[in-house]
């Protein structure tokens, strides 16, 4: 019985860190644009990451998407059976530069403190969705060094002083009460889960019938 708690209440756990993302104290929404650098340290047991949004793009066109078996679980919920995007999907693509400040992962997780994971760098969240004092937030689905680490699907390797630069990406669909989403209320935010998350404007907020 008390084995049996424990794994409802880690399955909780578990679910709630799934629907909920960043803290809704941050300090300003607009603090980092792209191009500026920030440090990320959740997670980590010494040093940092240094994370640089080089560039974020929408992207509509099917034809201009990686292959579908470089997803990972959202692709059908996405893209019609003929290729092309559901009425009120978007992919959003960021390309990262990542430096390691003499960073190392805490080694509850791997046995290589070099080895990070992309989705525990950035989610998307949306301004307009939150649950309680946080934001839902949008996870990964594409990652450009995807399976290059035997420990993750996600994990890529980055020494102290090394940098690397990849590609992450998210499908965005309209919001959950079903209304199209305002894509300039979207933010990249940093996972520490709390007041110190950091924002990044992604500077998308075209129509979307452009």
């Amino acid at each position: 019985m008390k084995n049996k708690l424990l794994t409802l209440l880690l399955l909780s756990a578990f679910s709630l860190s799934f629907l909920t993302g960043c803290g809704a104290g941050a300090k300003n929404t607009s603090d980092i644009q792209p191009g500026e650098p920030f440090e990320e340290t959740s997670g980590l047991a010494e040093g940092a990451l240094q994370v640089t949004v080089k560039s974020a793009e929408r992207i509509t066109d099917v034809s201009e998407l990686p292959p579908q078996e470089l997803f990972f679980e959202n692709y059908d919920h996405h893209v019609l059976s003929d290729g092309t995007m559901k009425e009120g999907s978007s992919f959003i693509l960021l390309k990262l530069e990542v430096k390691s400040i003499d960073a190392a992962a805490e080694l509850d997780r791997y046995n290589d403190p070099y080895v990070f994971r992309a989705d525990d760098l950035l989610t998307l969240i949306d301004l307009t969705e939150k649950q309680g004092k946080n934001y839902y937030y949008i996870p990964v689905d594409y990652f450009s060094l995807y399976g290059q680490e035997s420990e993750h699907s996600l994990a890529f390797r980055l020494s102290p002083g090394e940098t690397v630069e990849f590609e992450v990406g998210y499908f965005v669909g309209k919001k959950r009460d079903g209304s199209e989403r305002d894509l300039s209320q979207l933010r990249a935010c940093t996972t520490s889960g709390n007041a110190n998350s950091d924002f990044v404007d992604l500077k998308l907020g075209e129509d979307r019938d452009d």
